[in-house]
Order: C-alpha cells, then structure tokens, then sequence
C-alpha cells in the first residue's frame, strides 16, 4: 500500500518528536560528588611524569600523601612552589612527630609544555610529579582555579583516622603569603597517627619453638617480650626497627607450664637519630 508523502512525512516528525522527548526526559548522569574534609578518597590513578607509568592511588600507601596541583604559568602556584615544599622538609625531616613519612606529589595541569613545565619544577620541591591534564582527580575538590592542595592519610589501621580519608582541602587561588596555609597543613600532617604496635600471630613449631610476627609502627624502635604469668616480663628481642614489613622474633625456649604472653614496648625515635 503506497502512502502519500503529506502522512510519510507526518510520521517521520512524530517518530523523531517521540525519541527527542525520549531523550530528554532520560535522567543526566550525575556528576562526581566533590571531596570534602572526612570523606575516603576513592581509587585513583594519574600518570608519573617521569616515566610515563600509571601510579595509583594504593601505591602512596602509608604514608601522609600531600598533593599539589600547579600549571606553571599561574602566578599563585609558582610561589607557592617556593614555598610549601621547602617548608615542608624542613618541617618534617623524619616524618610527621609520629614518624609518618610524608610524600608531597606534585600534579601537573597543563598538558604540552614540557619545557615551560620543567622550568617551573626546577624552582619547585616535590618528591613526585604526577599529570591530571584532563582534571579528573582536580575536579573532585573544586572546579576550577589553582594551586589545589589535599592531605590524604595513607596510614592503615591508624587510630586517627580512617586509610584514604581527607584530612584537608586548600585552595590557594588568590594567595599571595602561605604562612596561614601552612599552620593547617602542619595541624593536619601533625594530627595523623600510627597504627598501635601489635602481636600479629604466633606459630608453633617443632619442640614447642614459637615463631612470634610483631607490628611496629614507622619512626619507633621496639622490643619484644615475655612472660609466663603477665606480671613479670622479660626482654626477648631488642632494638626491634618498626616502618617495613612485620617483624618475626622466635623464641626457642621451653617455659614453665608451656605457655608463653608476648607483648611489645616501643618507643619514638629522636629526631634524626638512627634506630
């Protein structure tokens, strides 16, 4: 059956009416919910400027991660190149009072200026410079403007606050002196914990040899334990060194009604000195 063009035509408009109806009541997606002091930071991964590689968000892991966002055009983000990082470092030589190493992550904006860039960074003092040229990670704290700061604790089971969550969000558009910045940077790199030294497990061997694996925080020098009746405890191994993987203490000798507690006394080390 031929149909008349007038009603062809009809048609075709109700069809594309319907469907553009269709797809404008369809809901937007939402966009991404901006970070506000006390949320976790979700999983994350920019480029390393350096080799091209990605590094995610797990790989800062505990460690006080302060980020930096900069373009090195902008005024703001060049002085505070000058100033934050070497403030930082001299601030925290060994790590936060705790002994929590911090790791301060510059991150670059501006795609294709490799030259300009590394002029900027060679008067800048980061540990590692990754890229968000497309923002993705920038735009969850504001939407625009920079120097961008975030601290984030890296620190699992700290007692402080949880791994992962924002201690605190700067924007340093506008400023011209950092010092009032820099107090709340140190309030909050300062406010971070280490999670509590700890018997992870012990494993029982032949002859009734214990294999005892301790936690010990970083910047702490520990020692080890022992007692058959939890009043009286005697030293089962010393200058126990806490910040990498656990610690493993055997303890070969057969006690007193074959049982053994085990607990550990650390203490922070002095500033600059060697464990």
């Amino acid at each position: 059956m031929n149909i008349a063009p007038s009603r062809l035509t009809s048609r075709v408009a109700s069809f594309v009416a319907c469907a553009l109806a269709l797809l404008l009541a369809a809901p937007a997606a939402a966009p991404a919910q901006m970070y506000r002091a006390g949320d976790v930071i979700q999983p994350f991964s920019l480029v390393n400027r350096a080799t091209g590689q990605p590094v995610s968000r797990d790989e800062l892991a505990g460690k006080i991660v302060f980020m930096e966002w900069f373009a090195w055009w902008c005024p703001f983000c060049q002085l505070a190149a000058r100033t934050v990082g070497p403030a930082l470092r001299d601030a925290y030589p060994d790590g936060n009072p705790a002994g929590i190493e911090i790791i301060h992550v510059g991150v670059n904006l501006q795609a294709n200026a490799e030259s300009q860039t590394q002029n900027f960074l060679n008067n800048a003092d980061f540990d590692v410079v990754l890229n968000d040229f497309t923002r993705a990670l920038a735009g969850r704290f504001q939407n625009g403007g920079q120097p961008i700061f975030a601290i984030i604790n890296g620190v699992a089971g700290s007692p402080s606050h949880d791994q992962w969550e924002l201690l605190l969000h700067q924007d340093g558009y506008g400023d011209l002196n950092f010092d009032d910045n820099l107090a709340l940077f140190r309030a909050a790199i300062d406010s971070v914990q280490p999670p509590p030294p700890r018997v992870n497990g012990i494993t029982i061997g032949q002859g009734g040899s214990r294999s005892i694996e301790l936690n010990i925080p970083a910047g702490h020098t520990a020692t080890a334990e022992v007692s058959t009746n939890l009043m009286n405890w005697e030293p089962l191994r010393e200058n126990l060194v806490g910040g990498g993987a656990p610690v493993t203490v055997q303890d070969a000798e057969t006690r007193p009604g074959g049982r053994a507690f085990y607990r550990i006394n650390a203490r922070r080390n002095a500033a600059g000195a060697a464990p």
